[in-house]
């Protein structure tokens, strides 16, 4: 699960790159628009998985892992998306943590018709 916090929290800088990165105004909201929901999401996770189970030691200063960061935005939400799905399948996970991926990957499916148009 901290994986995927790293995985959600660079794909967050990636779209800031890509935003300031570009001359092109549609651009520059598409990667404004990618951005959106992922400090929601990353606020769940670490309240309802990591902090509801006593875990709040995993947070460091390094969970920004620079290595995850990928310009490539599409190469990224699949990659998300696979370990999004890779999660669910773990039995352990409880109904409401299971429910929270899955809204999690629905949106990362739309991220990722989005970042096809960038």
């Amino acid at each position: 699960m901290y994986e995927l916090l790293q995985h959600l929290i660079a794909f967050k800088y990636a779209c800031k790159i890509n935003h300031w990165s570009t001359d092109k105004y549609a651009a520059h909201l598409l990667f404004d628009r990618l951005s959106e929901n992922i400090d929601d999401w990353v606020d769940s996770i670490s309240e309802c998985y990591f902090m509801a189970l006593d875990k709040k030691d995993v947070f460091k200063p390094n969970i920004m892992n620079p290595k995850l960061v990928d310009k490539d935005l599409v190469k990224m939400c699949e990659s998300i998306i696979s370990h999004l799905e890779e999660l669910q399948n773990d039995d352990e996970l409880n109904e409401g943590m299971c429910s929270l991926l899955s809204a999690i990957e629905e949106g990362f499916l739309n991220k990722m018709a989005l970042a096809k148009l960038a």
